[in-house]
């Protein structure tokens, strides 16, 4: 499960939702969906460049690490990417579908997040810290999301509506 977390499978998703909107003809959709994970990753590199906390060295580690610690980018990419895409794949689905394409999305990056503390190669709390950054990202995305979505309904409500002089007079 770990390995989910790894930045193929995450770039993989990123790259799989920013299609999916540019089939359907959203390009602001999908440079949401590209960039706000890569700049989630970006800072996430940053911060572990400046606090160069140490892995855990743990003899029962099951595997070995590069890189510093914190935060946990593993978590880092799957709270941004596994959620900012099921949230807009969701969005595209009945409204039945939203809550659980979200449960399973959540519960998946919580697994791959903490199954870096069960093999020994994060502390907690670095986990936490990749989650919370995560977060964040994904709060601006979805944001970002919500008003592209809203500006694009009010433009296409205003080329519905008719001409004040193509109204029929009484």
């Amino acid at each position: 499960m770990t390995s989910w977390g790894n930045p193929w499978p995450v770039t993989i998703i990123a790259a799989g939702s920013a299609c999916f909107a540019l089939i359907r003809r959203n390009v602001p959709a999908a440079a949401v969906l590209l960039a706000v994970p890569y700049a989630a990753t970006v800072s996430c590199n940053l911060v572990k460049e400046w606090v160069e906390r140490q892995r855990p060295t743990l003899e029962c580690a099951s595997i070995q690490a590069d890189g510093f610690s914190f935060p946990s980018g593993h978590a880092v990419g799957v709270t941004t990417g596994f959620l900012l895409a099921a949230f807009y794949f969701s969005s595209q689905m009945p409204r039945a579908a939203f809550t659980p394409t979200l449960m399973l999305a959540g519960v998946s990056a919580e697994i791959v997040s903490w199954s870096r503390v069960f093999i020994g190669v994060h502390f907690s709390v670095d986990v936490l810290a990749g989650q919370l950054l995560g977060a964040g990202w994904l709060v601006i995305a979805v944001l970002l999301l919500q008003h592209q979505a809203s500006r694009r309904l009010r433009r296409e409500g205003r080329q519905q509506l008719p001409a004040a002089g193509d109204e029929p007079m009484p």
